[in-house]
């Protein structure tokens, strides 16, 4: 029986196509079974496949899909499970907030997430008094926007068993107020003395959070993702999903720094063929976030000086870790947000690899605060410098307290990365931040939030052009992971993951590039619903 013909290929034509350059008039593309055949003139594509549908869009622009250079994915898609306090404006706002989701969700541990108290008149972490009036027995966990601390109630503190003789666990810290009590704040590592305590979700529920996540994340026009920090029942939810084909978008998974797991996973080959899942690598914590202080800065913090901040996994435990990570051919993604916490990854990266190079690069999440000397050293090293834009933009008003004005500079240093040599990654550190990309876009050239501020824009010296900030999230994460032949570029034999918008992308103001959403969206050649 002969084999039946070839699917016919489908010409995208009538917009401009991005290139790194920008965008280029006149062009179209030529896709079939998941690859851009061709790229050229609508009129040299229709002759060279006669047979080719003809898609024709009215104007705008054609990208690669986005890529989600850093989130958390199971988390993003959880949010609608949990109250959110993103944005609340004051204590007592926030506390209504809760209160009203208890009412309306009476059952088990009450948990949510997303408040921040730099945002605040106060500034002051909120108390577990604050909660245990309207709460009474029921344990409550509430996360900061930044994921790096957590509120919590008396129930939640006696059901770990807090108290004021609980030291300090290893990269944490446990808030006590004057007399030794505990305030209700837990840091880093003293998080997990609480969340080790929630029950964990079924793996029914594991699978429909990471659905959920990359559904989102599909609707804002990614077509992958770097999942970074996945824990065992995540990677079997996405080895279930993988088999039965029901992953929405590709994901470049990370696991998180769990020895048992890294050993176990890191023994099989990495994958070398693109698809829609492959582990990546490790993902590793250094330090901490600015917003509480956990940050590791080489100087004690202009506003709390009895502090510099944490180490969550010490150094040396990082760099064995990693070194075996580059070894076995995959990738070590390292949390650093101080300055000292950068320089610490720098430095067992540069012992790492005289050990050899692997062909991935090594990469450093954040990359938040970092001094002129080690900016230079991410571009001779080969490190990937993996950067969230709207960090910059949703922190500024607060980072000069806690930085003073010496080291000020070393804040959000995205010019003097790349003009150093360096490969920028973008991504938003979802749920932590909005993964809308055109807000990154739009925070990356402008370094101002969305309402104007600061009016010159925070540090104007280190903004991005257009160009430079859609590459990083298209080809600059595609190198990043290995992928540059594959994603992130509209070229022959990439994969067709492609993206429309109905706009002339290199000519919108950044108010309006904010306001942009995509129009159309390709995932491996097969055209997906948006649901807007």
């Amino acid at each position: 029986m002969p084999l039946p013909p070839p699917p016919p290929a489908q010409i995208l034509a009538g917009a401009d196509l991005w290139t790194p350059e920008g965008p280029q008039r006149g062009q179209a593309v030529a896709v079939r079974k998941g690859r851009i055949l061709a790229v050229g003139t609508p009129e040299a594509l229709a002759k060279a496949y006669p047979a080719a549908r003809r898609t024709d869009l009215p104007g705008g622009t054609l990208l690669p899909g986005f890529i989600e250079g850093h989130a958390h994915v199971g988390g993003l898609g959880a949010l609608g499970r949990k109250v959110d306090l993103t944005g609340m404006a004051d204590l007592p706002a926030t506390l209504a907030r809760i209160r009203a989701w208890a009412d309306a969700h009476p059952a088990g541990w009450l948990e949510g997430r997303g408040w921040d108290q730099n945002r605040w008149p106060s500034k002051a972490f909120p108390k577990a008094l604050d909660l245990d009036a309207f709460t009474g027995s029921r344990p409550v966990f509430l996360q900061r926007v930044d994921g790096h601390a957590a509120w919590v109630n008396s129930a939640a503190l006696a059901l770990a068993g807090i108290g004021p003789t609980t030291p300090d666990p290893a990269g944490g810290r446990i808030l006590k107020d004057k007399f030794g009590r505990p305030t209700g704040i837990l840091l880093d590592a003293a998080v997990e003395l609480i969340r080790k305590r929630i029950p964990a979700p079924v793996p029914a529920e594991v699978e429909a959070r990471l659905k959920a996540g990359l559904e989102a994340l599909r609707a804002q026009g990614f077509t992958a993702v770097a999942d970074m920090g996945i824990e065992a029942p995540e990677l079997a939810a996405y080895r279930r999903m993988a088999a039965a084909g029901t992953l929405p978008i590709r994901v470049f998974a990370y696991l998180s720094h769990d020895h048992d797991l890294m050993l176990r996973e890191l023994k099989q080959p990495r994958a070398r063929a693109l698809s829609f899942f492959q582990v990546q690598g490790v993902k590793f914590y250094l330090d901490g976030a600015l917003g509480s202080r956990g940050a590791r800065l080489l100087a004690p913090y202009a506003d709390e000086p009895a502090t510099q901040g944490l180490w969550v996994t010490e150094p040396a435990k990082v760099a064995a870790d990693a070194t075996a990570t580059l070894r076995a051919g995959y990738q070590p993604a390292i949390h650093a947000i101080g300055d000292a916490a950068n320089r610490a990854a720098l430095d067992l990266l540069a012992q790492a690899q005289r050990k050899g190079r692997g062909s991935l690069r090594p990469r450093i999440e954040h990359a938040q605060i970092v001094t002129a000397e080690d900016a230079a050293r991410f571009g001779k090293l080969g490190v990937v410098a993996s950067v969230q834009p709207v960090h910059c933009t949703s922190d500024h008003a607060w980072t000069p307290a806690r930085l003073g004005p010496a080291r000020l500079a070393e804040a959000f240093p995205w010019r003097t990365l790349v003009n150093g040599g360096a490969l920028l990654a973008f991504g938003s550190d979802a749920p932590v931040e909005d993964p809308n990309p055109f807000l990154g876009l739009a925070a990356a050239e402008t370094r101002q939030d969305p309402e104007g501020n600061p009016p010159e824009g925070f540090l104007p010296a280190q903004r991005l052009t257009r160009a430079e900030a859609i590459g990083a999230y298209t080809a600059g994460n595609a190198a990043a992971l290995g992928r540059a032949k594959d994603l992130g570029v509209l070229r022959k034999g990439a994969a067709a993951d492609l993206l429309w918008v109905q706009a002339p992308v290199g000519n919108l103001s950044p108010a309006d590039l904010r306001k942009l959403r995509p129009g159309r969206l390709w995932v491996n050649g097969a055209e997906v619903p948006l649901a807007h």
